[in-house]
């Protein structure tokens, strides 16, 4: 799956900008950045997606036995400028990382970082016209981006309400609502009102 990672534009062989796109390491966040790879692909970036070898495993997994694991390519098909690279997180395919998540997550802190420098140095062939878009989960590659000397992007992958929810965590904490128990009204930072409005009056019947 090794290609170059600059491409010509193919008006007079001027070099695409490169966008280098960086998921965390788990399929939910995973799924939006593909969509992300596909519009920055259809906009003129020559792109390069970057999976681990374990999520890629499960997504190929998922689509059932007849898929060849080692050639399926989640862009294939897409008709876009999408390049397709794996790293290893540091641990075997047949390691269980969510019946030990807190060792996972310590190598995605301290062992992935070094397979992902290592990929990037081969990736950021013209520093100049590259930049990394970064699940802002995942906290490495901006420092590795500063090391190479190319610019990071940060991708929020969740749904808007979470980031209002992780943002004002000081208020919640603050007004007695983190970690609370039953019903409260929140009244302060438009967004939480907004996510009140949404929880006391979700809808329980859908035959209305």
């Amino acid at each position: 799956m090794a290609q170059k990672a600059v491409a010509a534009d193919g008006t007079g062989g001027r070099t695409k900008p490169h966008a280098v796109v960086i998921p965390f390491p788990l399929q939910g966040h995973v799924i939006p950045a593909v969509h992300l790879a596909l519009r920055l692909a259809a906009r003129g970036f020559a792109v390069t997606f970057v999976n681990t070898e374990s999520v890629h495993q499960q997504m190929a997994g998922a689509l059932g036995l007849g898929v060849d694991r080692d050639r399926y390519d989640i862009f294939t098909g897409a008709g876009a400028d999408v390049r397709y690279e794996l790293v290893s997180d540091g641990f075997p395919l047949g390691f269980d990382r969510s019946l030990n998540h807190d060792q996972f997550m310590e190598g995605v802190l301290h062992v992935l970082p070094a397979h992902l420098e290592e990929l990037l140095c081969r990736l950021v062939v013209d520093p100049a016209s590259t930049c990394l878009v970064a699940d802002t989960f995942f906290v490495s590659p901006a420092t590795l981006a500063r090391k190479l000397g190319v610019p990071c992007v940060s991708f929020w992958t969740q749904p808007a309400l979470s980031f209002a929810l992780y943002h004002h965590m000081d208020l919640l904490a603050k007004h007695g609502h983190f970690r609370c128990e039953g019903n409260h009204l929140v009244n302060y930072a438009m967004a939480l009102q907004i996510i009140s409005y949404v929880s006391a009056n979700r809808v329980t019947n859908l035959s209305n």
